[in-house]
């Protein structure tokens, strides 16, 4: 049988290859190369890895088995063999073999002489994207710097913002010495498993911190021990920016007992009419507000959407995770349209914390017009408890009061940090919901649009609620200064309180920059013999009655409803209404006109 010899971009790649392997080509793996920190190395700069060469260390020129490298160091002209491993993409530990000058030594009797002690290097890489920490707060700890555990008063772990930051708060114990009152704040940057044992890199920062050998640590620690509803991690740390001398979780430079205390049950979460929308923003559009993790938890975002950014958002987005449910007194405070005789949802009952009661402070609480909740707050690594009273004010708004922090969940509803009366009150429309009711229809005239115009601030003369579109979800404010204007509204959500109707919507045009929200906050009032009197004011912050501070402020009388023709113009002469209500109105009496012109001439031959 003839053999076809091979073609010539075949041999030449053959050739190539057996020339690359007579040559000695060596190259590291490219997810090696980078800037990377090494103790001991750091006054020098960084160590920079390329597929070739480790700086200050030698260049590749024989790759073996088991990522075992021949590597020549030119300062000295000697050869040494490099155990290098990669345990995380953020780091990589090696040990290396004395460095034989005579140049004679083959790669596998240099790496015989790698004892099992051998110096462990670690290289750390600079500008690593942080990881997920392996545990998270809120934890208290437990600590010894090998002069016994200081245990009271006893120390805490708080998560920040974000999942690879956490914040241990060190106590000092008169008894223990060694120990002392300091807060640092560990970024977690690898996390690997090697047998039973798990391993974790970070960089710590505290008042001590000048370097990165001050910064940079190696953590050990054991799989969670679980005994009823507590978790238990035992946790050492290495003495400088090594690995070097980590045997066990309970032998190093210092230990830590880090314990968590879990509930039964199911999770806290918010209210599934909180939830039910994922995506929720404040009214002047600065803030938005985002559900997470199977509703246990939400993140506040400035601006309409969160950062990509993971350092920004670390600084500046806050946290909140639902810790426990509390009862509260004012079950029939407030009253959406359609809720019936109680707003309140029949009572709350006892303790959000107590066991008996887990249960019933899980539900989704859809019967209930406003909850009182506990949440755990976290911004950057500041984090502490707040007591938030949240209302449920209509299918797409809902208003949240809350505290100030508190440092327990015990003291965060206590009047130390909350009052209702002065606590904070923030409104929430969720994105994208649809049009909706805009309450008490009518048209009112403003009587007080007679006075002469004044200044560039626009005089209303008239304002139309419900009236204009088929469901009844616009309302319309006709101005004559500076100029003859129309402003319309797309009303989104409704509600009642202690009198006062409150409607967010949405002007149908805007300017670049002008709010995109706007709170009506309207109440009708009447006399005897007179008409009725409605006191309007809108604001774009929150949606609150209060005339002095408003952007607008005005008083209408009512001048009909919206089926009644009456003689009020929609801004000019010339722009009567001609909404579907007043069509209707003009067909019927079209109608009962010709009736008579067919009647009458009957009637008069009969007679």
């Amino acid at each position: 049988m003839r053999m076809t010899p091979p073609s010539p971009p075949l041999m030449l790649v053959v050739l190539l290859s057996v020339i690359s392997l007579a040559s000695g080509v060596c190259e590291f793996p490219a997810e090696w190369s980078g800037k990377w920190f090494r103790s001991g190395m750091g006054q020098e700069g960084p160590i920079v890895i390329t597929r070739s060469s480790i700086s200050k260390t030698g260049d590749c020129e024989e790759k073996g088995k088991s990522n075992r490298y021949l590597v020549k160091e030119e300062k000295y002209n000697c050869r040494k063999c490099m155990v290098i491993n990669m345990k995380h993409n953020n780091i990589i530990q090696y040990k290396e073999s004395y460095c034989d000058d005579t140049m004679e030594m083959d790669l596998r009797a240099l790496c015989m002489g790698i004892t099992g002690d051998a110096m462990l290097y670690s290289m750390f890489r600079l500008s690593a994207e942080p990881v997920t920490c392996p545990f998270h707060g809120p934890l208290t700890f437990t600590y010894s710097k090998g002069y016994g555990e200081c245990v009271q008063p006893v120390s805490q772990v708080d998560s920040c913002a974000e999942d690879s930051r956490l914040l241990f708060r060190h106590q000092a114990c008169a008894d223990v010495p060694g120990s002392e009152s300091f807060v640092e704040e560990l970024v977690c940057l690898a996390s690997w498993k090697e047998g039973s044992n798990h391993y974790l890199v970070g960089k710590v920062n505290h008042i001590h911190a000048n370097s990165d050998e001050d910064r940079y640590r190696c953590f050990i620690y054991e799989h969670p021990h679980h005994q009823g509803n507590t978790q238990t991690w035992n946790l050492a740390q290495s003495a400088d920016a090594t690995c070097q001398g980590l045997i066990s979780a309970h032998e190093g430079s210092k230990t830590m007992k880090l314990t968590k205390v879990t509930h039964n049950g199911r999770k806290c979460k918010f209210p599934g009419w909180l939830t039910a929308h994922r995506h929720w923003h404040t009214l002047d559009n600065s803030q938005s507000y985002f559900v997470y993790h199977k509703n246990t938890s939400l993140r506040i975002s400035n601006g309409t959407a969160a950062p990509q950014d993971i350092e920004t958002r670390g600084h500046t987005d806050f946290r909140l995770v639902c810790h426990k449910y509390e009862n509260h007194r004012e079950h029939h405070e407030h009253r959406r349209p359609g809720a019936g005789g109680s707003s309140g949802g029949g009572g709350g009952g006892g303790s959000g914390s107590s066991g008996g009661d887990h249960h019933k402070h899980h539900r989704d609480h859809a019967d209930e017009d406003h909850v009182t909740v506990v949440a755990h707050v976290t911004v950057g690594c500041k984090s502490g408890y707040q007591c938030l009273r949240i209302y449920r004010r209509d299918e797409h708004v809902v208003q949240v009061r809350s505290g100030e922090l508190a440092f327990t969940a015990e003291e965060a509803c206590s009047s130390h940090y909350w009052s209702p009366t002065t606590a904070n009150l923030t409104t929430l429309v969720a994105a994208g919901g649809p049009p909706g009711p805009c309450g008490p229809f009518g048209r009112y005239h403003v009587p007080d649009a007679l006075v002469p115009c004044a200044g560039d601030a626009p005089t209303f003369t008239h304002v139309t609620v419900g009236c204009n579109s088929d469901s009844g979800n616009t309302l319309q404010l006709n101005a004559r200064c500076p100029e003859e204007s129309v402003y319309v509204f797309h009303c989104h959500g409704q509600w009642e309180s202690e009198g006062v109707t409150y409607v967010v919507a949405s002007p149908m045009s805007r300017a670049s920059g002008a709010p995109r929200r706007v709170c009506f906050a309207y109440s009708v009032a009447s006399a005897p013999g007179a008409a009725h009197t409605l006191t309007l004011t809108a604001r774009h912050d929150t949606c609150i009655q209060r005339q002095h501070d408003a952007h607008i402020a005005l008083n209408a009388t009512l001048a009909g409803k919206c089926m009644e023709v009456g003689s009020m113009s929609s801004g000019s002469s010339s722009n009567r209404s001609k909404g579907p209500a007043g069509g209707l109105h003009l067909a019927t009496t079209l109608l009962l006109l010709l009736l008579l012109i067919l009647v009458v001439p009957a009637t008069a031959l009969s007679l």
